[in-house]
């Protein structure tokens, strides 16, 4: 019995024994060593680059990063960005590599293309692309109907703050002299709520807007620009012109207005052609109020998106007086469209920087100007410029 155990036992071990050692020849003789190693990559330092006002991007070339392993067959890619030796455009572009294994393991490395335009020129219009002067000829600068609000003095010679004559502003918006000031070289017109309402004309005034008029007139053909960013209040900021009536006669005594950009920075109405009026360029052509029932009426206009609120940046907006029956409208240096007045726009017309209310944009039940810090309630003018050709 004893031996018959024994025997037993004896013919287990050497079975486990065999069963080992298969396993362990089995094991040995497949097994490839584990990478636990990843790749490594190492990218360029970021690369700024300065390019002129009227350019839209510039060419970059740069050393592409290569990546290494302990082990052969890495390969390395470009999963972001763009190429050395392409276009990169205005802002910030981020290039990022990768570079894999042959045993699937991963490392990236990224870098950024910063491109910043140099701000237009004061001594040539701003234009991005194709340039439509006129070959042969030149733009000179308009100085009465010019100014960089640089020198913290406003220019009385040039332009009148209100106009009381002529108009004093569309209910329930005011417009007041205190509104208005020259400092860290811009034109700031600042919107307030009236400390008790004010009766002028009949009407009643709740709020305090800016009426800045040019004291000359501008002709057909010249080309106006200024660089301004909004308020964020319901109220307006806008750059336009508009003839004086009574300076004409015959069929000639009739309204022409051209709206170069209105827009406002809260829109308290649910009017479906409002939604976009903060966020937009808007511009108008009107003739109206015309003694000649010959002389057509009416309105032609265009808008296009800004790519943000209008309180948020500052915006180049522009306006081609190219000829009594064409109109070009350019946002920050760019055309965005044409437009053909209703009736021949060939009278002289003076410029408005204006802040007003709109009776189509109610005043919020609050007033409007709760919580509004003073920069929100300014609609601020980096500068304007007119251009003839010559």
């Amino acid at each position: 019995m004893l031996k018959s155990i024994f025997s037993n036992t004896l013919a287990l071990v050497l079975l486990m024994s065999f069963m080992i050692f298969v396993t362990n020849c089995s094991s040995n003789s497949s097994a490839e060593p584990e990478d636990n190693i990843d790749p490594t990559i190492s990218c360029v330092s970021n690369i700024n680059e300065t390019i002129e006002a009227t350019e839209n991007g510039t060419e970059i070339t740069y050393t592409a990063p290569t990546g290494s392993d302990d082990q052969p067959g890495a390969v390395t890619t470009q999963i972001e960005g763009l190429a050395s030796g392409e276009i990169f455009p205005i802002g910030t572009t981020t290039n990022t590599f990768q570079v894999k294994d042959a045993a699937g393991n991963l490392a990236t490395c990224s870098f950024d293309v910063v491109i910043t335009r140099n701000a237009p020129s004061s001594s040539a219009p701003y234009f991005i692309g194709e340039d439509p002067t006129p070959p042969g000829e030149s733009w000179t600068r308009v100085e009465s109907l010019s100014d960089e609000f640089d020198d913290d003095s406003f220019d009385n010679s040039k332009w009148l703050n209100t106009d009381p004559g002529r108009w004093v502003g569309r209910p329930p918006g005011l417009f007041k002299q205190n509104t208005m000031t020259e400092a860290d070289g811009h034109l700031k017109l600042t919107a307030y709520e009236l400390a008790a309402p004010e009766v002028v004309n009949g009407n009643t005034f709740t709020h305090a807007g800016s009426y800045i008029g040019s004291k000359t007139a501008a002709q057909v053909g010249y080309y106006f620009e200024c660089k301004m960013k909004a308020n964020k209040t319901f109220m307006s900021s806008t750059f336009w012109l508009i003839n004086h009536r009574n300076e004409g006669s015959g069929c000639d005594r009739r309204v022409t207005e051209l709206d170069i950009q209105e827009c406002v920075g809260q829109i308290n109405t649910s009017a479906s052609w409002a939604q976009q009026f903060d966020e937009a360029i808007h511009s108008n052509t009107h003739s109206r109020q015309a003694d000649c029932t010959s002389t057509p009426t009416g309105t032609e206009g265009g808008n296009a998106p800004l790519g943000t609120k209008a309180w948020a940046e500052y915006h180049v907006y522009g306006a081609w007086w190219k000829s009594a029956t064409e109109i070009e409208f350019y946002l920050d240096g760019k055309k965005v469209y044409t437009v053909t007045p209703k009736a021949n726009f060939d009278l002289p017309m003076y410029m408005r920087m204006v802040v007003e209310t709109y009776d189509w944009n109610p005043v919020p039940s609050d007033g409007g100007m709760i919580g509004r810090t003073e920069e929100e309630r300014t609609t601020s003018y980096d500068w304007v410029r007119t251009w003839e050709l010559k």
